[in-house]
């Protein structure tokens, strides 16, 4: 199943929070970046449909987006530095 990073376009991002938290119900398909940096999900769809589902995009014409500006990108590979706990669940959820 496909992994993607969310993540908002302002300062603070309680918004998307709230829209992650409320969308992917199984905490196992979600992870919070450390500082309220984004989350990684695991979700079988396509970025589109991913910002669609959480409410990013997909509003009717006129209609603001109560998480306001956010980015989905798909991630096929990874590197650098955060936490271990992190690294292993993108480990383990690419793998699968």
């Amino acid at each position: 199943m496909p992994i993607f990073l969310a993540i908002p376009l302002k300062a603070e991002g309680s918004a998307l929070n709230s829209a992650v938290e409320t969308t992917i119900t199984d905490a196992a398909n979600r992870y919070k970046l450390p500082d309220d940096r984004g989350w990684l999900i695991k979700f079988e769809g396509t970025t589109t449909e991913l910002s669609n589902f959480i409410g990013i995009t997909g509003q009717s014409a006129g209609v603001v987006s109560a998480v306001g500006a956010a980015m989905v990108i798909p991630i096929s590979g990874y590197f650098g530095r955060g936490p271990t706990d992190m690294w292993e669940w993108l480990k383990v959820r690419l793998e699968q």
